[in-house]
């Protein structure tokens, strides 16, 4: 296996070709590029150790996916506004395979997620078990494979329990990018939805991920025509999903579950949601755990007392803690000083200024929530 510099080093040399020939007007081959490039940046995350360069590669491949899709071209397209428009160019509008899907099986298990206990039972009775289970599943008519909806405060880990969810039940993990779904040329977007079940119904089990589902799945009293469409085709092709023949299974995470159409919550689509809490006093603990493992740590430093001062954290801010308490001894052996490890005062002078910051995703959430009139339905929020 090729390690993560070189293929890093092999985007960067695609991208820059790209550039070139883009430059050049030659859309085509570059578009060809900056799809190799975003690939070779993608497996570039999955080999890397480091969750910088892990997170930093991903963007990359995200961007280069982004340009690669803004080089094709369609005959009509719809302003913002709705308006259809006329263009000269004719190539297809609908994204290619490569353009929507990162598809990959993650290196990630429940076993490297801290504390949420409940909701890992919750995901492998619907996801894990219906795979590992079938003939069980069939003898008590017990109907597998409606999808399920993860929401919660950001940076809780909604995408790495989706990601576990995968890897336990050794699947195929489709990841949907949905920025790319919405198009400007007509019917595009349907075509891209569609795409991403075809591309999932060919594996031999899958799970289809859509991060941030809210992006394109709004409520349809309140979206243009064009959006509508979006919804309208998830919801034809979530319906037309028979788990029996297909081996395929469906989540999504939003951080807004309240915008998601309600059509989409209903049974035989997104019928269970999953809140994703912020991690418990136990939980922190064992996050602490998993991002100090790797750095050197000094005897003073106590994870459990760590968790016990990080209440209302999310496991986000507990990573960046971290990273931004190893910042300060190695930005003293860069200046030349002596190498140390990472000490105690180092995490209370991160705390003194770093503070949670899902405070005020629960006053906005309470808000919408209750504009929603769906109190009932998102209660965990308000407990």
């Amino acid at each position: 296996m090729e390690s993560a510099s070189s293929l890093a080093a092999q985007a960067r040399g695609y991208a820059k070709a790209a550039r070139t020939l883009e430059d050049d007007n030659e859309k085509a081959r570059a578009r060809e590029l900056y799809l190799k490039a975003a690939k070779f940046y993608n497996e570039a995350s999955l080999v890397t150790t480091d969750k910088t360069d892990r997170n930093t590669q991903r963007d990359l491949a995200e961007h280069l996916l982004d340009k690669a899709q803004s080089l094709k071209r369609s005959g009509t397209r719809y302003s913002g506004s709705g308006v259809k428009e006329e263009s000269g160019d004719t190539d297809e509008s609908a994204l290619s395979e490569d353009d929507l899907i990162m598809k990959h099986t993650p290196n990630i298990g429940f076993s490297d997620i801290g504390g949420l206990e409940t909701v890992k039972d919750d995901i492998r009775k619907a996801i894990i078990y219906p795979f590992t289970h079938t003939e069980l599943y069939k003898l008590y008519g017990q109907k597998a494979g409606e999808g399920i909806l993860l929401h919660g405060p950001p940076g809780c880990g909604k995408t790495m329990m989706a990601k576990a969810a995968a890897k336990e039940c050794g699947a195929d993990f489709i990841s949907v990018k949905t920025s790319s779904i919405v198009s400007k040329w007509v019917g595009a977007s349907e075509k891209n939805i569609k795409k991403v079940f075809e591309t999932a119904r060919r594996c031999e089990k899958a799970i289809i991920f859509f991060d941030e589902i809210d992006s394109i799945a709004g409520r349809r009293s309140e979206a243009e025509d064009y959006a509508k469409r979006v919804v309208n085709e998830l919801l034809a092709q979530m319906d037309g999903v028979d788990t029996a023949d297909d081996k395929l299974l469906i989540l999504a995470a939003t951080n807004e579950p309240w915008a998601i159409d309600p059509a989409l919550r209903r049974p035989g689509r997104f019928s269970k949601l999953v809140y994703i809490p912020e991690p418990d006093r136990d939980a922190r603990d064992t996050i602490f755990k998993i991002n100090l493992k790797k750095r050197p740590i000094a005897n003073d430093v106590d994870a459990g007392r760590l968790a016990k001062i990080t209440e209302s954290y999310s496991g986000a801010d507990i990573a960046a803690i971290c990273k931004e308490a190893a910042d300060i001894p190695l930005g003293e052996a860069l200046r030349g000083g002596e190498p140390r490890k990472i000490e105690m005062r180092d995490f209370v002078t991160v705390l003194e200024s770093r503070k949670p910051s899902i405070r005020s995703w629960y006053a906005e959430a309470k808000k919408e929530i209750r504009k929603s009139g769906e109190e009932d339905v998102f209660g965990e929020v308000f407990k």
